[in-house]
């Protein structure tokens, strides 16, 4: 038995150094859908704020003691947002900005590559930027992450794409909600296969 255990530690490593090397996850932040979901979703709450704001001053002296609900003062402070900006898109930039600082230092990410796919409009010049991408995308399997920037919110949805190279899908996507943090954490999990497999 005592003889035995040596060969099977060295059938062991064998069989690991046979085994076919898994790719790194790439990980494309698709700016395009980003900061233009950023800036419909500040239009929705701008156009809605007007309303909302009439509801509050309306029931703020009311005596029987109705109050508006919760997501009359989400509108309101998601307007309040969006008029922080000049332009709502830096809301998906910023957002895009604060998820990749998370991911950065989240050891649950750690191999993953993440890139960030300029929006051909928003990031003027990306033009280079766009064909190295289009590139690597040919060349390897690859997700693409869209962010559904919430005004008002800390949290925010996720969907992120399977795609093989050459940017066919590789299955079906996977989505999520949470903060910057927990999405982070989430992201990592699905495109380092240490959840469960959606077959």
């Amino acid at each position: 038995m005592k003889k035995l255990f040596p060969i099977c530690i060295v059938i062991f490593w064998m069989f690991m150094a046979l085994r076919p090397a898994q790719a790194e996850p790439i990980v494309f932040i698709v700016s395009y859908h980003n900061v233009d979901w950023a800036k419909t979703a500040c239009e929705h709450v701008l156009e809605q704020a007007p309303e909302a704001q009439k509801t509050i001053r309306e029931l703020a002296n009311n005596p029987y003691g109705a109050r508006p609900a919760d997501w009359v003062y989400d509108i309101v402070n998601g307007a309040n947002e969006c008029k922080s900006v000049g332009d709502p898109r830096q809301l998906g930039r910023r957002l895009e900005n604060e998820l990749i600082d998370a991911l950065a230092v989240n050891t649950r990410c750690a191999g993953v590559t993440v890139i960030r796919s300029p929006h051909p409009d928003y990031d003027r010049g990306s033009s280079d930027i766009l064909q190295t991408n289009r590139d690597i995308r040919n060349k390897n399997d690859h997700w693409d992450l869209h962010l559904d920037y919430n005004p008002g919110h800390k949290t925010y949805g996720w969907t992120l794409f399977p795609n093989k190279a050459g940017a066919h899908s590789a299955g079906s996507l996977v989505s999520g909600e949470g903060d910057t943090p927990k999405v982070a954490d989430q992201i990592c999990i699905v495109v380092t296969r240490r959840g469960a497999t959606i077959r």
